[in-house]
């Protein structure tokens, strides 16, 4: 018994590491598109020809702040740390970005372009990109609510769920360039669904290393040893 019990509590600590080592430091930041106010450019290309510009785009944050950015709004994604280089206040916040489609039609095909400022562009002596992770997870959903005119939680959580349409790995090397994201065949139906304005949220998380598999993977292994060796003795 008093075996089981130590296997138990080294599978909790080994479960404990993986669940820590996926969370930000507080007052740290985990962000990208950092520092986009008034610059850079955040577009849709359809078919690999067709270029819309966004009409909006912004962010809205864990408290229900929408930024109401507008045509040249910030589009930060994550948490703006107030302990580093950021100086922001440590809210997480997802983002969002309108595109005038009236008239589209026939869309096979779409990829966003979003800018991702450089270290020290713009006031920003971090760049787009600064997170503890070496990358992040930027994933994008469909937009139920309209960011454009609403505020709160429901919106904030609103862009951070519902259908995908797509996702991409991110980090400092996408300072200064062009981050391009293939969008996925919802994103294309949605696109020609016949809305006047086509709506993108975007949320981002961190990307478990191979270490961090490791470590659960080892962790259920020993669940599973102590599950065996219970239902043999019973």
């Amino acid at each position: 018994m008093n075996k089981e019990i130590k296997l138990a509590s080294v599978a909790a600590c080994i479960l404990g590491l993986s669940a820590v080592s996926s969370s930000a430091s507080a007052g740290l930041s985990d962000h990208s598109f950092a520092w986009t106010h008034g610059i850079g450019s955040a577009q849709l290309v359809l078919n690999g020809s067709t270029t819309l510009t966004a009409t909006n785009r912004g962010w809205v944050d864990d408290l229900g702040t929408n930024n109401f950015g507008g045509a040249t709004g910030n589009y930060i994604v994550g948490t703006c740390g107030s302990s580093d280089s950021c100086f922001g206040s440590d809210r997480y916040a997802n983002n969002y970005f309108a595109f005038d489609i009236d008239g589209i039609s026939g869309t096979t095909s779409a990829v966003l372009n979003l800018y991702q400022p450089a270290v020290g562009e713009n006031g920003g002596a971090d760049g787009g990109f600064l997170s503890q992770s070496s990358s992040l997870l930027y994933t994008l959903f469909d937009v139920s609510g309209n960011p454009l005119t609403d505020s709160g939680l429901g919106i904030f959580g609103d862009l951070a769920s519902g259908i995908s349409y797509g996702s991409f790995v991110v980090d400092s090397s996408s300072n200064g360039t062009i981050v391009s994201i293939a969008l996925n065949a919802a994103a294309v139906s949605a696109i020609n669904g016949g809305s006047d304005t086509f709506f993108i949220g975007g949320t981002i998380s961190p990307v478990p290393e191979p270490a961090t598999y490791g470590m659960l993977l080892a962790g259920l292994g020993m669940l599973g040893f102590m599950v065996r060796r219970r239902n043999q003795a019973v």
